[in-house]
């Protein structure tokens, strides 16, 4: 490494978090939906961080979560990209996820 590189700095938000509020029904379908395309996608291994707002309200002024549920994908620049609703559509929601797959 050169004098002007720098290391990669590690993000310390997770790759995938998950907002949900408790036991909803769209909250546990998009749990369940979001299992369901990291299976297919060969990526079970990895484990969203669930938010539950009803617990932890803060964390959605944090993120800037206005909805639930809430996929948020953090890239390595530090970027977020964010998708809502119960991630009932695969094929959006597998688009959304394949940088994750890709590592």
């Amino acid at each position: 490494m050169t004098p002007n590189q720098q290391e990669p700095v590690e993000s310390s938000v997770p790759t995938l978090m998950l907002f949900v509020t408790g036991d909803a029904p769209r909250s546990l379908r998009a749990q369940t939906n979001l299992a369901a395309a990291l299976k297919k996608l060969g990526c079970e291994a990895i484990t969203p961080l669930q938010v539950d707002l009803l617990e932890h309200p803060e964390q959605s002024v944090s993120y800037s979560v206005f909805a639930t549920p809430a996929l948020l994908r953090t890239k390595r620049d530090g970027m977020i990209t964010t998708i809502y609703g119960d991630l009932s559509d695969e094929r959006k929601l597998l688009d959304f996820l394949a940088p994750v797959a890709q590592g």
